[in-house]
């Protein structure tokens, strides 16, 4: 009996693995939990032959409950059951991608709607959480911590570091669906199509917009990258300069910028009745964020150098 669940566990993480696009940048937590339960969820969900929006929009409403339960953080049990369901609310996250694996649906608009659910649970978890406090002592002051928390510390962060995720996936693993487009590369929306389609179309414009905008690196060191990417003479050389260069500092990302890293401390320091201090953290975090930030900025310009240099040897050789 042990040792067929042992096996069954072990060729279930076998195949937790084998939908992953790259390993290289997965967090831990995704790995051991997210991921692995995730699958299940996945599989059920190709069972009932549902599509990787119905499951991401499952998430979006069992996320968006637990925040809003976060307005009673004066019970410990509903701040626990809060917590549990955003978690769900995570490892369904994980669902809709290996859902989009398993049956050949990956979608670049599939990426930016993900990232769309996540924004909304977060929003819904920060304006429940704060309302909390808006009847307390520090009344509406709460948002003078809210705002600057929610809007640069996490969602902005969480954007840029989509976007140096996608990079990496698109670089690394080869992923078209992960490229980051330009504004101008992404389709309008078109008449012909459904109301939430032309809706998302037009969030992920300006979502791309906004990335753009956040980033250090510039569409000039994206033309030059892509150039050498997908080059067949230096395509494998630069795969992995690129994943040799840019893998240590996607840890940083991740702990700055991850999801993980958000939802673990919201559901921490919520479950001890002190969302205000969670704020107080993300405005510490802006700190190493900056760092982060800045040393992204370097290694890209360092790139950028080495690459203008290796182009200028071979034309003159």
């Amino acid at each position: 009996m042990l040792r067929s669940v042992r096996n069954h566990f072990s060729n279930h993480n076998a195949e937790v693995q084998s939908t992953i696009k790259l390993i290289d940048i997965e967090e831990r937590f995704d790995l051991a939990f997210s991921r692995f339960f995730g699958l299940y969820f996945a599989k059920l969900g190709k069972f009932f032959n549902m599509t990787p929006t119905q499951v991401s929009i499952i998430s979006l409403i069992i996320g968006v409950t637990g925040g809003y339960m976060l307005f009673y953080q004066d019970s410990w049990v509903i701040t626990v059951w809060a917590s549990v369901l955003i978690t769900l609310a995570g490892v369904l996250d994980s669902a809709d991608g290996q859902l989009a694996r398993m049956t050949g649906q990956s979608t670049e608009l599939g990426r930016f709607i993900d990232g769309f659910i996540d924004s909304a649970i977060f929003i819904a978890i920060y304006l429940s959480a704060c309302a909390y406090y808006v009847q307390g002592e520090m009344g509406w002051s709460i948002f003078l911590l809210a705002i600057p928390a929610g809007i640069i510390s996490h969602i902005f962060t969480s954007q840029i570091y989509d976007f140096y995720k996608s990079e990496f996936l698109y670089y690394v693993a080869g992923s078209e669906s992960s490229k980051v487009k330009k504004v101008e590369e992404l389709p309008d929306a078109s008449e012909e199509e459904g109301f939430w389609n032309k809706f998302f179309r037009r969030l992920e414009i300006d979502y791309t917009k906004r990335q753009w905008l956040l980033v250090t690196r510039t569409e000039e060191m994206r033309d030059v990258y892509e150039e050498v990417a997908f080059n067949e003479d230096t395509k494998e050389q630069f795969r992995e300069k690129y994943r040799a260069t840019f893998n240590p500092i996607m840890f940083w990302w991740a702990l700055v910028g991850g999801t993980n890293t958000h939802r673990t401390l919201i559901m921490l320091f919520s479950i001890m009745g002190r969302f205000d201090l969670y704020l107080i953290v993300c405005l510490i975090k802006l700190i190493p964020i900056a760092i982060v930030i800045l040393a992204q900025k370097f290694m890209d310009e360092d790139f950028m150098k080495e690459l203008k240099f290796q182009f200028a040897t071979q034309e003159s050789a």
